[in-house]
């Protein structure tokens, strides 16, 4: 016991400054674990010896892992991405598989070995790719969804493939048919599994919910997972793959949200584990003797899963620039290929040897994962940006029928947004799209609306923008954002440009490449929140406004880290209890009804006029009777008027 408490403590020791140096540079947690397993590990600086134990505890994580994945897993969201899902995503795990398994037979590798070479590298890093398109607010871009849409693909597949594994090790015995009749009761037994617990667990939780004790929760949780992975193991199943269906069951319980809050602790730091006995079953000599042989097959497996998921974007009609990116980002191996590799090693489908050259190429595809996908929208423009601009714009806007005009590119919900209002106002107006579904949706809508890469300098003289007066760029993808600006203030120096961005760290930015206006959506929401809760202490709307204006006019600065003057703020505290006007309607079922002014006595507020069928009456006395629709202007101070409002809404005889 003391030997496993030595060993949790110097792994502790060792992963968590690697990890916070990660988290520091901005890199996925994952490699920065795989690291520390390396110099760790027996391998490396040999500071655990015995991996043993702790490949138990990883064996925990991944079942913790799994069981989260279920949870996460959305039949909703699966039906809605279900065209880029089963589109992109298909095409890329088949294509991508069938290539590399065949390159492996090809090199005389056994046939059940080289189909689970190719479904183990096809698969890509769902926390890297995730992590960081959720860092650079791209998920709702078009090249995000598609990304998105094949790592959803690719973890609804590690279900059958997870149960592929096992069967292939015995595939020198047995045909094809035989092994495809295995593979349908291994699914049978799932879908039974599934079933029988969908009867069950709903009833268990909603049971342990009604005594209302979180800790009770929390261990019916756990007894669900340890159970359904028991009996999975019971009918030749994983243990994880028992997590994985509790995890799909308990998805759909309105228990999912505060489930996911109790078990996200106990996942990170026994999923950290299996990554780090990952990193530490490495055996670094192997490297050292085959650098360049491990190198050669590192990018081999990048360039092919790059090639492979850029053609299935092709595939789907996806724009060239966007299928490039997508390439990119997808081109690393991912977490799930070392749990199937390690469960490969376990049912002895490949030797050791073969499993540490696996183990190498995936973990240095993640290692320049970061690198790839931190520049594939820089790398795809300037690809492109030197040949023929995509077709795009299907026709001139001619100078003589369209000028003075905004072009809005990007249909999300900003840019239709601004499309109805300059088709109310008659504003002559061009939209510029990559995704086809919001094309299509824009034509049934009567927009002017053409498929281009603003991006490209072909695209924006076809849209006219040297005879445009505005261009609003309501795109997700900072980078176009600024390559699209640029190029954009080159052609029209004197054309007014408006860009939409997620973060307020990136206006300075966007200011430089040439926007006149960047409105950060960060801090719009900011602002809202801030007026709302100014009004709910009836703040007049005159000072909100100023107030409003005085943070625009300083740049945004306090977004960006710098404080705002505080002397322009010094006299605002005044406004708090300055004596203001506050109006309230009378309305049908009011308890001041029929009442006098006396009768109602408003202590401390003074009814300086009531407002009857657009009729002023000022100054009005203590014997003037209060009738429904009847409008009453207080007058007193933010505090007196607060109290009265209140007043005024509850009847005080129901208080009593």
């Amino acid at each position: 016991m003391i030997h496993l408490i030595e060993d949790l403590a110097v792994l502790l020791l060792v992963s968590l400054p690697i990890n916070l140096l990660f988290h520091k540079i901005k890199l996925p947690s994952v490699m920065g674990y795989l690291i520390a397993g390396v110099l760790i590990g027996p391998y490396g600086l040999q500071l655990i010896d015995n991996v043993d134990v702790v490949k138990h505890l990883a064996e925990i994580g991944v079942i913790l892992l799994l069981f989260v994945i279920g949870l996460e897993f959305s039949l909703t969201r699966f039906i809605k991405n279900l065209a880029s899902v089963l589109g992109v995503g298909g095409f890329q795990l088949i294509l991508t598989a069938g290539t590399i398994g065949w390159i492996f037979h090809l090199y005389g590798f056994a046939q059940n070995q080289s189909i689970a070479f190719g479904l183990i590298i096809a698969l890509s890093s769902t926390a890297i790719v995730l992590k960081m398109i959720t860092d650079r607010a791209e998920i709702d871009t078009l090249h995000g969804k598609l990304c998105i849409g094949t790592l959803l693909f690719q973890d609804l597949c590690v279900v059958p493939i997870m149960l592929l594994m096992p069967l292939l090790a015995q595939t020198g015995a047995i045909s094809s048919a035989d092994l495809v009749i295995a593979m349908l009761e291994s699914l049978a037994a799932v879908v039974s599994i599934f079933f029988l617990s969908k009867l069950i667990v709903p009833r268990i939780l909603t049971w342990i919910a009604r005594i209302g004790n979180k800790e009770h929760l929390t261990l019916s949780v756990i007894f669900i997972i340890l159970i359904t992975g028991w009996v999975s193991h019971k009918m030749g199943l994983t243990l994880a793959m028992g997590a994985l269906i509790a995890g799909m069951i308990i998805s759909d319980s309105e228990y999912n949200h505060q489930i996911i809050i109790d078990i996200l602790p106990l996942r990170d730091y026994f999923s950290s584990i299996f990554f780090i006995s990952v990193g530490m079953l490495l055996q670094v000599e192997i490297f050292y003797d085959s650098v360049l042989a491990c190198l050669q097959l590192t990018v081999a497996a990048v360039l092919i899963k790059m090639f492979m998921a850029f053609c299935s974007c092709l595939l789907v009609r996806a724009p060239l620039r966007i299928s490039l990116i997508v390439g990119m980002r997808l081109a690393q191996i991912g977490e799930f290929s070392l749990i199937l590799a390690t469960i490969g090693l376990d049912k002895e489908l490949f030797s050791n040897d073969q499993y540490q050259l696996l183990l190498v190429v995936s973990i240095l595809s993640m290692l320049i994962a970061p690198l790839l996908i931190q520049f594939s929208s820089k790398f795809s423009i300037w690809i492109f940006s030197r040949g023929k601009a995509e077709e795009g714009v299907e026709k001139k806007v001619e100078e003589e029928t369209l000028s003075e005009h905004v072009i809005i590119a990007g249909y999300g919900l900003g840019g239709r947004t601004l499309a109805k209002v300059l088709q109310e106002a008659e504003i002559p107006f061009i939209i510029l799209e990559l995704n086809g579904e919001k094309i299509k949706r824009a034509l049934t809508e009567g927009m002017t609306i053409y498929y281009g890469d603003c991006t490209q300098e072909e695209t924006l003289l076809r849209a006219g923008v040297k005879q445009a007066r505005m261009i609003v760029y309501a795109i997700s993808d900072q980078v176009s954002s600024e390559r699209a600006i640029r190029l954009t203030r080159k052609l029209n120096s004197d054309v007014k440009i408006m860009v939409r961005t997620r973060l307020a760290s990136q206006v300075e930015e966007l200011k430089t490449a040439g926007a006149d206006v960047v409105i950060p959506e960060e801090f719009e929401t900011s602002i809202e929140i801030f007026c709302r809760v100014l009004k709910e202490y009836r703040i007049p709307n005159n000072v909100i406004e100023q107030q409003v204006e005085l943070i625009r006019m300083e740049g945004y600065s306090m977004f960006r880290g710098l404080s705002l003057n505080t002397e322009s703020l010094k006299k605002f505290s005044t406004y708090l209890t300055a004596t203001l006007t506050e109006s309230y309607l009378v309305i049908e079922d009011s308890w001041i009804n029929e009442k006098t002014l006396g009768e109602i006595d408003i202590s401390g507020v003074t009814v300086i006029a009531v407002i009857r069928k657009n009729k002023p009456h000022p100054n009005p006395g203590a014997d003037f009777l209060v009738l429904p629709g009847d409008m009453l202007i207080l007058f007193g101070s933010h505090m007196q008027l607060s109290k009265a409002i209140q007043y005024l809404r509850e009847d005080p005889k129901c208080q009593l």
